[in-house]
């Protein structure tokens, strides 16, 4: 099975519920700053997320395969 890297922007996300379940995932540091954590995704979720890009493209910056 691939998979992709997913890194999110989560100040860029909008309010699609698949793109606010996809910011969802971001923490703060030690110094409050907002830090992004990468997600692994399976190939069947592809397509959900890439939807996602279409309908937020400023909230997923970065899709690769892994």
């Amino acid at each position: 099975m691939m998979t992709y890297r997913v890194r999110i922007e989560r100040d860029k996300c909008m309010g699609d519920a698949i793109c606010t379940a996809l910011c969802s995932n971001w923490y703060m540091d030690t110094d409050g700053k907002a830090r992004f954590r990468q997600e692994t995704i399976s190939d069947s979720d592809y397509e959900s997320n890439h939807e996602a890009e279409i309908s937020c493209p400023a909230g997923i910056i970065e899709v690769r395969k892994a």
